[in-house]
């Protein structure tokens, strides 16, 4: 009796340290999403955020979640600090950007600014 009971607190210790383990490594970070022309904010877009997992032999991202961007073209959020991540964001009429970043880099607070190049400014050369 006494045994299980050592166990079962061992085991509670580790669920509790394991869960603040991930709490001091989280932040909240915001994405802003603006125009590349006009810098005006990008309303309703869709930022799509995704998490690197290493997939033997390549590193896969899977998604996270999705969020739509506010009237000030910004989504706020948390993530793990200790993990890579990839933004996309996509609009109207395939408006599209995105950004990536490894292990590390964003800090707490830090606005992440992805600019969108407008559909009818894009430019492509057909050689």
């Amino acid at each position: 009796m006494v045994s299980k009971l050592i166990t079962l607190v061992f085991f509670c210790l580790f669920l509790i340290g394991c869960n603040n383990y991930d709490k001091k490594n989280e932040i909240t970070i915001s994405v802003k999403v603006v125009d590349s022309y006009t810098k005006h904010p990008r309303i309703n877009d869709t930022v799509t955020v995704r998490q690197a997992k290493w997939n033997i032999p390549l590193r896969k991202y899977v998604e996270i979640g999705q969020y739509v961007t506010d009237s000030l073209g910004m989504v706020t959020l948390k993530i793990n600090k200790e993990k890579r991540y990839s933004f996309e964001t996509d609009g109207p009429n395939f408006a599209f950007g995105s950004d990536e970043y490894g292990e590390g880099e964003l800090k707490n607070n830090q606005i992440i600014v992805i600019k969108v190049i407008p559909p009818d400014k894009k430019q492509f050369k057909i050689e």
